[in-house]
Parts: C-alpha cells; sequence; structure tokens
C-alpha cells in the first residue's frame, strides 16, 4: 500500500503549471511555496470541509457516507486551501477492507496457507489551492495564526504524508468499556482499541495538531461524522504470517466471501456475516497498514454510525449517547444460522486447525497402531 501510496502521490504536480491555472489536487509539496506566502501574524481561518460521497437507503431512510477535509482562509488576503486524505481507487469500498486473495493451489492453500494477498487501499495526502467546487459545505470550527499554519504545512508533507498511505475505514471499540460512566478524555482514548484511517482520522488529527499551536478550536453547531465501527472483547497483534496463522486468515477471507453477495447488495449484511462467523468460532482479522490484528468479537459486531466530531480537547467516544446508527446497539444471536454445507465445513476446518486436535488424532492413531501390534 505504501509503494502504491508513493507512485500515486508522485504522480500528483507539484505546482501550478500551463497557462490554465489549476486548483488542485497538488501533491502537498506546493503547500510550503504557498504557505511561504503568508505573514505569521496573519489571521487564518479554520474550516470543516464535506461533501456526500455515496448514499444507500436503509427502512426507506437515505444513509449518507461524506468526504470531509480541512480548509483554511486568510482573512487578511483573502485566499483559501484544503489539505484531504482520500483513496486512491475510489471504485469500490471493498478494496479498502478486503484483500484480493491469489493462489496456485487450492490444496496448497488450504494445507499450507500458501495464499497471497493482495490490498488495493492505497491512500494519499492532497493539496487544493482554493476551495474546490466538490465540497458543498464548510463549518468554521477555529481560528490560528500564519506561523502555526506554515508549521502544519511542514506536518503535514514531513510527518502524516509520509506514514500514512493507505485508507482503512473499520475502527474497533472496546466493549468492556461501553458502559463506563462520567467518561474522561483518558477512558475515551482507551475504548478505541484499533483506529480507522480516513479522511476524517486526517482532520480529528489536524485538529489536535491547531490544539497543541495554541489554535482557538470551537463549532457553533456539532458537526457529525460517519464511523465504522466493530466491536471487540479483546484484540491482539496477528503474524507472522506463515503456516497455520496464514491458514486461519486466509479461512476468515474464505467466510466473509460466503455472504459477499448480500454485503455488496446491503452493507448492513456486514454485521450478519460477522455475527455468523462468531458463532462458529472463526476468528476475524483487520488489516492496517503497519500491522495486523486478530480480533474476538462482541455483540453488536459491527455498525455504521454517525457520532459527533470530537473537536480537541474532547475525545472521541464510540459509545457515547448522541449518536445515530444504521443497526440497533442490541444484535439478536439466536436467529441467524450458517449457510450449508459450507459454515459448518469452516468451522470444523478452524477447530481440526489447533494443536489440541492433532494431538489428540496422533494419540489415537499412535494407540490404533499399538492395539493392532499387540493382537
Amino acid at each position: 500500500s505504501a509503494f502504491c501510496l508513493t507512485a500515486a502521490a508522485d504522480d500528483l504536480p507539484e505546482s501550478p503549471d500551463g497557462p490554465h491555472r489549476q486548483r488542485g489536487p497538488f501533491h502537498v509539496k506546493y503547500a510550503k511555496e504557498f504557505s511561504s506566502k503568508w505573514q505569521p501574524d496573519d489571521p487564518v481561518e479554520i474550516f470543516y470541509g464535506e461533501f456526500l460521497l455515496a448514499q444507500w437507503v436503509l427502512d426507506r431512510a437515505p444513509w449518507n457516507a461524506y468526504h470531509s477535509a480541512l480548509g483554511f482562509k486568510n482573512s487578511r488576503t483573502d485566499t483559501k486551501c484544503l489539505f484531504d486524505f482520500t483513496p486512491i481507487d475510489t471504485s469500490s469500498v471493498m478494496n479498502m477492507v478486503m484483500p484480493h486473495i491469489h493462489m496456485q493451489s487450492l490444496w496448497r492453500a488450504l494445507l499450507f496457507g500458501d495464499w497471497q494477498f493482495e490490498y488495493k487501499d492505497g491512500a494519499r495526502t492532497e493539496f487544493f489551492d482554493g476551495w474546490p467546487q466538490s465540497y458543498t459545505n464548510f463549518v468554521r470550527v477555529g481560528q490560528t495564526n500564519g506561523t502555526a499554519f506554515q508549521s502544519f504545512v511542514d506536518w503535514v508533507i514531513h510527518d502524516f504524508a509520509p506514514r500514512h498511505g493507505a485508507f482503512q475505514p473499520i475502527e474497533v471499540a472496546d466493549v468492556n468499556l461501553a458502559n463506563s460512566v462520567n467518561v474522561s478524555n483518558v477512558k475515551a482514548a482507551q475504548m478505541t482499541i484499533v483506529r480507522s484511517r480516513m479522511c476524517h482520522d486526517f482532520v480529528t488529527d489536524s485538529l489536535w495538531f491547531f490544539y497543541e499551536a495554541g489554535a482557538t478550536l470551537k463549532a457553533d453547531d456539532l458537526i457529525f461524522r460517519d464511523h465504522i465501527i466493530m466491536y471487540a472483547d479483546t484484540v491482539k497483534k496477528a503474524g507472522p504470517f506463515i503456516g497455520h496463522t496464514k491458514r486461519r486468515f486466509g479461512r476468515y477471507w474464505r467466510a466473509v466471501g460466503l455472504f459477499l453477495d448480500g454485503i455488496k447488495s446491503q452493507f448492513t449484511f456486514a454485521r450478519t456475516a460477522l455475527l455468523i462467523g462468531w458463532k462458529l468460532g472463526i476468528p476475524v482479522f483487520l488489516h492496517d497498514e503497519w500491522q495486523d490484528y486478530e480480533i474476538q468479537l462482541a455483540p453488536p459486531f459491527l455498525n455504521y454510525c454517525y457520532l459527533p466530531l470530537a473537536i480537541p480537547p474532547q475525545m472521541y467516544n464510540p459509545f457515547a449517547a448522541t449518536k445515530l446508527c444504521a443497526l440497533g446497539m442490541q444484535a439478536n444471536v439466536t436467529n441467524e444460522t450458517a449457510p450449508l454445507p459450507w459454515g459448518p465445513l469452516l468451522a470444523a476446518e478452524e477447530r481440526l486447525d489447533h494443536p489440541v486436535p492433532k494431538l489428540s488424532l496422533a494419540a489415537v492413531v499412535l494407540a490404533v497402531a499399538v492395539v493392532s501390534t499387540s493382537v
């Protein structure tokens, strides 16, 4: 994914060229030249920008997904600019969460985990000289100055952009903290075990940069952003991906494949897929740019929610009371059954692919061999 980002980011122009001046997207390096024209004491307004990315209909009501960015306006010069973080391939959300699986031999894949996983989740940070017309809504969220803005530009160019080259839309929340009351910022931070890495997360990280630089941040009304939340009892780092672990990783995606048509037609069907996998005892894996995770799910397994954008110093709380979710926060675990015959077969395969069943089988074979030779 990082290679994809580097190649795609390098394809972006680093400055306007040609007789018709374009507004972007540019490589973030151009922001350095752009910001050099702003004076240290220039008053700079900070805006949350968004536009409608996709829309589904759930229970005869629209469900919207938005793309967000951070816009800036220099009050002295009246010039504007914008930064965003976006996937390179926007043709399918599934590219961002599900790998393309390759194998040379089915039997080698099943026995030895000889799968190859290719992710097409590349992403890049972009700069616009102005506010693109595609953005339909801007909300003022703060005030800073030219010095802080120039420091932010350096942070984007040298810190954020080089470290983030993949778009990962799923976050993982710890259900063991769901009932916490009087949540402090420290406790709220602990509630999210694995962060997503989307456009909204870039906005959040950027707001924290400005907060720590002394900017005044405040929105007149709540701003809601969409979240895809996976709920877990425990999470651990997965790997190395060889042998047993790689077989289990491939098994999880084979299980997801049983429900793929349903997920593509109705994205909330992913909860059903995860619920049934949980009942079958098949572990869940989540791929991030720098780490893969093995997740022990817990009800309600998965949800799609609008929650308020946490403006620093406030921390995001995935269990906040103020939210609107596509699915209920209670999942019925009794009325879903695994597809036959592959669901039970995958469950049996998972149980046999552990040291205890293998040792038991070896003991039975050895006992039979001893008995046969003694007769």
